[in-house]
């Protein structure tokens, strides 16, 4: 035997030494199979959705009827969905949460989150919140012009909710909280070619001006930034009459200055699509997400995903003791786990 297929062995067999419970967890036969799980406290998943349709297809858009199946599936197997409120209460140790709870956010703001997505959550006695783009609610009504639609990129083109559906979907536990002003796009940050190789999410550092044949200076970058933001809070305070402290990050990235600039205007709670469970240890109001607008997401899938990551993070917590030593020593057990429990390829928001 090689030098490296034995570090390996003795790598599992440390594992395995230093961390017994992994032992009573059941491995599944196949990738299909049921995973069965405890369950977890004090933490919070907090899943993600953008849009509802029979009719439009896409890796962020599920049916009416997955969606009803995701819900009953969170019910049935006793999970407890919680106000994205109640989960900031609980980040700042002001508030408790049940056993298995839940967030359940939508992004972008379509419309289909009052048409499809609210009736069903009503229903249930659920609550969710949803992260708009908030210029786009203020041009609601040119989207009934055709022409203009059709010169629009394709997320611009589907229907977005308005300042009364809100209002009214607020009244019976939803929220709603910014996307960004006008910044949910893709900037170039330099001149080369092919464009695709040169953008990033426009909030996420300074971009090019075409106009100016430069890029953008940091102080212009971080301007740009703060009246977006600003912009964003104000109007939906305005509109919407309650405090603004949430803020879901286009694409869910941001930057050093940027997270400083979001902190400064009053936003302590930012969403990105990092999975993972949410536990009383985050002091930086930074939250994952678990995706599960995808049309691949079955009900069983998704149990399984909110399952994975609750017991990865128990696994990480009980190894961090181990972790300066040597970081590697994880990797034969993850490997194997994430073999078993994926749902699949990982799937990209829009």
């Amino acid at each position: 035997m090689n030098i490296t297929g034995l570090a390996g062995i003795i790598k599992t067999i440390l594992l395995l030494l230093f961390i017994p419970e992994l032992y009573f967890y059941p491995v599944p036969a196949h990738r299909e199979a049921a995973f069965i799980h405890p369950g977890y406290e004090n933490r919070v998943a907090v899943l993600m959705y953008h849009h509802i349709s029979n009719t439009e297809h896409g890796p962020a858009v599920i049916t009416p009827r997955l969606f009803r199946a995701q819900l009953d599936i969170l019910k049935k197997e006793g999970y407890h969905v919680i106000s994205s409120e109640r989960l900031a209460r609980f980040l700042s140790g002001k508030d408790t949460v049940p056993p298995r709870a839940v967030v359940i956010t939508f992004d972008d703001g379509y419309e289909s989150f009052y048409t499809c997505a609210y009736p069903e959550l009503k229903k249930r006695n659920m609550q969710a919140t949803c992260f708009v783009i908030v210029k786009s609610i203020e041009n609601t009504k040119a989207t009934g012009n055709k022409n203009k639609l059709a010169s629009r990129p394709a997320w611009k083109q589907i229907p977005k909710v308005t300042w009364a559906q809100m209002r009214e979907m607020q009244a019976h536990g939803m929220s709603f909280y910014p996307h960004s002003y006008d910044s949910h796009y893709l900037a170039r940050v330099s001149p080369g070619v092919p464009a695709s190789r040169h953008m990033k999410p426009a909030l996420a550092g300074p971009i090019w001006l075409d106009k100016q044949n430069r890029r953008e200076t940091q102080a212009e970058y971080e301007a740009r930034v703060k009246e977006d933001l600003l912009k964003a809070k104000e109007v939906m305070e305005i509109n919407l009459g309650r405090p603004v402290d949430q803020l879901c990050w286009p694409y869910g990235v941001d930057s050093p200055a940027a997270l400083r600039i979001a902190r400064s205007l009053g936003y302590k709670y930012f969403y990105y699509t990092g999975r993972g469970i949410n536990d009383s240890c985050i002091r930086d109001g930074r939250i994952r997400r678990i995706n599960a607008g995808n049309p691949h997401v079955t009900p069983e899938v998704l149990v399984r995903q909110i399952e994975k990551f609750s017991l990865l993070d128990e696994v990480q917590q009980n190894c961090r003791p181990f972790i300066p030593l040597d970081p590697v020593i994880m990797e034969p057990f993850f490997v194997t786990l994430d073999y078993y429990l994926s749902p699949g390829p990982e799937i990209q928001p829009l």
